[in-house]
């Protein structure tokens, strides 16, 4: 399977941005937000949803956000906007939630790990990170090169985010088998 595509829409006005993504199944679901992560570099900070993007790929994360929605999971922020939902496909979705389990959870404590080093602008040190978020969220695939490369896609997101019109558009793509 190809790369997933992801679409973050920056708002016409105010905070509040919009996730596309155009699904294996055939549909594009809608994922709001309106949080955003501070890591350092000239842009300072990057939507949430994004910075949940580069930190899932860059550690290996497959069963974390974006990798349970590639995989037909459906959050309660999270709505269809173009497409048919298969038959069994909301089980299916709640299945994707339940084998992924705590790894949605582990995913966010990465995510705001990594984005604290790279706010930080401390070395990256997987150490470190390991004694900050405790052995259940932990994940032998935080290595400083990992690291080294979310803080780097975060500084670029963060600068891509910023200088983007409203109501334009930053493409991504999920690049991990999925879960």
């Amino acid at each position: 399977m190809g790369a997933i595509a992801i679409e973050f829409e920056k708002p016409r006005q105010g905070r509040r941005y919009r996730s596309l993504i155009h699904r294996p199944d055939g549909l594009v679901v809608a994922f709001e937000g309106g949080a955003y992560n501070k890591v350092g570099g000239p842009a300072r900070e990057v939507p949430h949803d994004l910075a949940h993007l580069i930190v899932e790929e860059e550690l290996g994360l497959r069963a974390g956000v974006w990798g349970v929605l590639a995989a037909g999971g459906m959050f309660a922020h999270a709505t269809v906007v173009s497409g048919r939902r298969a038959p069994h496909a909301a089980r299916r979705g709640r299945e994707a939630i339940d084998r992924a389990g705590d790894r949605i959870m582990q995913a966010e404590i990465l995510t705001r790990a990594v984005c604290d080093v790279a706010l930080a602008g401390r070395p990256a040190d997987p150490r470190t990170i390991r004694r900050e978020i405790g052995e259940r969220w932990w994940s032998d695939d935080v290595t400083a090169a990992a690291i080294d490369r979310a803080r780097e896609r975060l500084h670029d997101a963060a600068s891509r985010w910023a200088a983007l019109a409203p109501a334009a558009t930053l493409r991504e793509a999920w690049r991990l088998p999925l879960p």
